[in-house]
């Protein structure tokens, strides 16, 4: 299964503000910590923010927490951040010359990807954002 990076990033925006809590959180620290651009965090940070996850102050204000992350499943976030054209799957167009074969091929892996994809998305909303941190040595 393909996730998209903005989907990881979120998750890394919300529990680098956790964690550096007592610290001033900018895109500029967050990029500092995960190697993703600035500009692309703060796109993700305001899908964050609309959905009151984080709250932010411009300028020296930074960048806080709003959400208890052991309340927050895996699948709440990938819900704020995935696009809705995302596939699990992805085939080529079929050409003129497709047989009835190959189209069957088609139709029977989607079958089984949206079983995965299902049960992907039952761990995932059984999986809590804060599970990610919990064995992190914070020394």
């Amino acid at each position: 299964m393909r996730f998209s990076t903005k989907y990881t990033l979120a998750l890394q925006i919300l529990i680098i503000c956790y964690l550096h809590k007592d610290e001033k959180i900018t895109s500029n620290f967050i990029a500092a910590h995960t190697g993703a651009d600035a500009s692309i965090i703060r796109y993700t940070m305001l899908d964050l923010k609309k959905k009151d996850l984080i709250v932010s102050k411009p300028g020296p204000g930074g960048t806080n927490l709003n959400c208890d992350l052991s309340k927050l499943t895996l699948y709440d976030v990938y819900e704020l951040v995935a696009e809705p054209s995302d596939n699990l799957l992805k085939f080529y167009d079929f050409p003129d010359t497709a047989t009835t074969i190959d189209k069957q091929i088609k139709e029977s892996a989607d079958v089984i990807f949206e079983n995965i994809k299902h049960q992907i998305f039952n761990t995932m909303k059984e999986t809590y954002v804060s599970d990610i941190y919990k064995d992190i040595n914070l020394d």
